[in-house]
């Protein structure tokens, strides 16, 4: 089904027990060149995600040749990304770029709360662990079926930064309860606005191309009248990354629908710039375009 992922870090529990293990022992470079050994395999045992990174690849001018190798490239910067995951859960420092810091923390320092969006463009997670909000609280709205042992490293993780998590389960609506709850607070609430998990959407244009968006985050965006910042995280080298941050507007001239229609406009519009700039971060792995 398009626009529809399973939501799970890949590997059984031990083993992803097993790599926080290993990543506080060994340079994640080295890591990085012992995933060579299966990626191959990996993506070819993955026809769903390789066929969505492929027509993604195609849809940006490739040709059938280099789409193919470049999905390989793709899965290798998703595998570097999955194993910077583990070792942010295993200590490991990082160091940081932050485009527009004085926007982000002008927020934070407000008494206000504020809405966050970001995108599976990058290593947005590792935004909780860059970002630190010691005065204002961030809660994330995170799909609730991940892997224990990712969850459970996430918390911890992130709650060093003052950040935890707020399960998200299909078919159950009792986080919205808590969405209210913490911007009245004046904390801060972040999601991601990229996919659903069967809910009703939006239709954008990404590429050239039509696209469906979850229509409930930018309902949210515009009920809350709370300010909304974008945040891309994305990879520079193995040991930095830089974090984008930008304003996106709510017109209030508009009319509710259409400051919904405009604000997943504005938002796919700021995935299309980071998709040209960083092409083979793009990690949604299925058939994005219907």
């Amino acid at each position: 089904m398009a626009q529809e992922w399973s939501g799970k870090t890949g590997g059984t529990h031990w083993m992803q027990r097993a790599l926080v293990a290993i990543i506080r022992k060994v340079d994640n470079r080295i890591i990085y060149g012992i995933m060579h050994l299966w990626l191959i395999w990996y993506v070819l045992v993955r026809p769903t995600e390789r066929r969505g990174a492929y027509r993604f690849h195609r849809l940006r001018g490739r040709n059938r040749f280099q789409a193919a190798c470049d999905v390989y490239r793709s899965f290798y910067h998703f595998g570097k990304a999955i194993i910077d995951r583990f070792a942010a859960f295993a200590g490991k420092p990082f160091e940081v770029q932050v485009v527009n810091r004085a926007l982000y923390y002008d927020r934070v320092n407000d008494e206000k709360g504020f809405i966050m969006l970001f995108s599976h463009i990058g290593n947005t997670e590792m935004a909780g662990y860059f970002l630190s909000t010691p005065d204002k609280r961030l809660h994330i709205l995170a799909y609730g079926a991940e892997s224990p042992v990712v969850m459970a490293h996430r918390a911890k993780v992130l709650e060093r930064n003052n950040i935890d998590m707020i399960p998200v389960f299909p078919n159950d609506m009792s986080h919205i309860y808590r969405i209210s709850e913490v911007l009245q607070n004046g904390d801060i609430l972040a999601f991601a606005a990229d996919r659903r998990i069967g809910e009703s959407t939006i239709e954008c244009t990404l590429l050239g191309r039509p696209v469906r968006l979850p229509i409930g985050a930018f309902q949210i965006c515009v009920a809350m009248k709370q300010p909304v910042l974008l945040v891309f995280v994305l990879k520079e080298s193995h040991r930095s990354y830089r974090v984008f941050c930008e304003q996106l507007e709510v017109n209030t001239a508009l009319s509710k629908h259409a400051q919904t229609q405009d604000l997943a406009n504005r938002f796919a519009a700021s995935m299309e710039k980071m998709i040209v700039r960083y092409p083979y971060q793009w990690f949604n792995f299925y058939d994005f375009w219907t």
